[in-house]
Formats: structure tokens, sequence, C-alpha cells
């Protein structure tokens, strides 16, 4: 956040432009200069990269909070450079703002955008451990009323003196997790599972969480961060039905993630089509995901499903009558699940990390 010294040397050089500039909030309330004005209407779909002139004004949305929106008043090529202008120097007071903040201060490092110099000055002040094994685990919490989700989740997850609890946004939280007492990812996926789970039966809010991979050093852990976002959002993506997902095994579903979505739909098609619709109906595609949760094998599926196991013996003959394809088979499995997931492919650019 800007302090006050910063908005006060903001405003001494906004006062000494030709243009008139104000400063506004998200909901278009007046921060530099003080007008008077309680809020100015907001123009929809603003751009951050280029200024736009509407209604005799020349506008420019920012991404350097507090402030939203540059406006100027006026519409010639002035304003518009006034407006580039003034955005260079928000961004510049941002880069140079002290570390006073400890939240920010760690948002900055999960987003690689911590100099050498100041990631060992937030470490002296902090006590951290430059050289200390650790990984990111990103909740993402979907709840009513005005909760977020560090007053949400914070006394349910389990924090070591190595740790760092981090709020993001309203909705997620990072955790920077020293390894030192971990053996595997897989008791971080049961910590994970288990904030899940007491979250939905003690307020009945649902939690999602991604895993990064661990990094050596606290310098690389923004990648580590990275990854997490990734596996969030493939993972919604490919597996819906789960609440925590683990980077590293989602190194298919990631590559199919980048394939062009009309190159996926395209081969999709060869097997899901509307002459195939009939066969694989609900039933068949919950008995097939079965049949590969429990590695092929026709009896342990067959108990899962409480059926018997030639009535499963029929379902997969007559996928196999009717596509080729005979799924107690690997090779043909793994067609079939290949093809089955590049209906959900998209080759979507990461979205952005916050």
């Amino acid at each position: 956040m800007l302090d006050r010294l910063y908005f006060d040397q903001i405003n001494a050089i906004l006062s000494r432009l030709t243009s008139v500039v104000q400063l506004l909030d998200e909901h278009g309330c007046p921060m530099l200069p003080d007008s008077g004005v309680e809020t100015i209407p907001i123009p929809i779909e603003l751009d951050a990269k280029r200024p736009q002139v509407i209604d005799n004004r020349t506008w420019l949305a920012v991404t350097t909070p507090p402030v939203s929106y540059i406006l100027v008043h006026g519409t010639e090529a002035a304003s518009v450079d006034c407006a580039l202008l003034v955005q260079s120097l928000l961004n510049s007071f941002q880069s140079t703002l002290p570390m006073t903040d400890r939240n920010e201060a760690f948002r900055r490092l999960l987003r690689d955008e911590l100099s050498t110099p100041e990631l060992e000055t937030v470490a002296h002040e902090n006590g951290i451990t430059l050289e200390l094994e650790r990984t990111v685990i990103v909740f993402h919490a979907l709840q009513s009323g005005r909760v977020s989700a560090l007053e949400l989740l914070r006394d349910m997850i389990p924090i070591s003196d190595d740790d760092m609890l981090i709020e993001i946004d309203r909705h997620t939280l990072a955790l920077i997790k020293s390894m030192a007492q971990v053996e595997t990812l897989d008791e971080l996926q049961q910590l994970a599972e288990a904030v899940e789970q007491t979250a939905l039966s003690e307020v009945a809010a649902r939690v999602t969480a991604a895993i990064g991979e661990p990094k050596p050093t606290l310098a690389m852990i923004g990648e580590s961060y990275r990854e997490a976002w990734r596996a969030l959002e493939v993972g919604h993506a490919f597996k819906p039905e789960l609440n925590v997902y683990l980077y590293r095994r989602l190194t298919l579903e990631r590559f199919l993630m980048e394939i062009p979505r009309e190159m996926g739909q395209r081969y999709n098609h060869i097997m899901f089509n509307r002459k195939s619709a009939r066969l694989f109906n609900e039933e068949m595609l919950h008995t097939i995901e079965m049949f590969f949760a429990k590695d092929l094998n026709l009896s342990d599926t067959a108990r899962q499903l409480y059926i018997h196991r030639n009535t499963l013996v029929y379902r997969l003959d007559k996928v196999q009558r009717q596509t080729g394809l005979d799924l107690r088979h690997f090779d043909d499995a793994i067609t079939f699940r290949m093809l089955f997931l590049l209906g959900k492919s998209g080759g979507d650019q990461p979205a952005l990390i916050r």
C-alpha cells in the first residue's frame, strides 16, 4: 500500500502538471486530489495497457493498489501522454516501497518481485532462513458471507516455526511450508485434505488446495507457488471431483492442457460422438472410470461397483464391439483414456498469478 509520504510526493507532482489528473480507487472515489466529489462513475472494461478517451476524459486502469484508475480531464494527445506518465510514476513508487507490511513482502516474494537485496532484507527482518527446503500449498476457499479465507482457515492450518501463512486475497491463502519435518508430499496431501474436510464439516465451506514442488532456497519459492496455481487450474479442469491436487501427479493433464482446443476436440470426437452417445452414458463412463481406478482389475472393479463380474465383462465387451478397443488391454486402455481427456484440453495459458 502507498503510505502518506508517497501520497504527498505524488500529490506534489500532480499539482505541477498542466492537465488536471485524479487518482481513483476501485469504487471510483477520488484519492488525489480531494475534489469533494464522492464517486465518479467508472466506464466498463477499461484497459490497463492503453489510455481510453471517453466523454471528454482520458482513462487508464492501473494495478498499483490502492489506486485503481487514472483520470485525466481532457482528450488531446497531451492528456494521453499524461496518463501514461502518471502510470509510470505509480509503478516507480510501488517498486520502491519499504517492506513495512510483512504480508505484502511475502506476496511479492511469491510473485518473484523481490530483488536479491530486498529478499535478504525481508529474510533478516523476519528471521527467515534462506537455505531451507520449502514448498507452497495454495488454499482456495469458497464461502458465503463476509468471512475471509484467512479468518476461516487460520486456526485449521497447522503452522510450524519455519512456516509462513500468507493472505493472497479474500478467498486465497498460500502456506510456505518447511520440508524439514516432512518426508514425502503425501504428508502434505494429508494435511491439505484434513483442512478441506474440517472446513466442510465445521463451517460448510468448500476448500480446494494445490501443492507445488519443494525448492531448496527461499529465492526459488515463487516457482513452487506458480506450480501450485497451475495444479489448481489443471486439477479443476481434469479432475473436478477432487479437492487436493499435486503438481507432480498432473504431468499428463498439464501436457494435455497445452494441446490446442481445436485439435483436442477433433481427436476426442473420434471416440465420443453422436453415434457413441448411447454407449457412453453416465453408467458406462462411471464403470470405465472405476475400472481404470482399480488398475484394470475385473474383480476389484465389480466389487466396488456392487455388480457381478460377468456384468462388468459384458459392459467391456460392448465397448470393444462398438469401438474396437478392449479396455482390458493396457494399450487400448491408454488410447481410450487419452481420447477422453482430450475433450477437456484447451491450450489455455495459466491464469494471472495473484
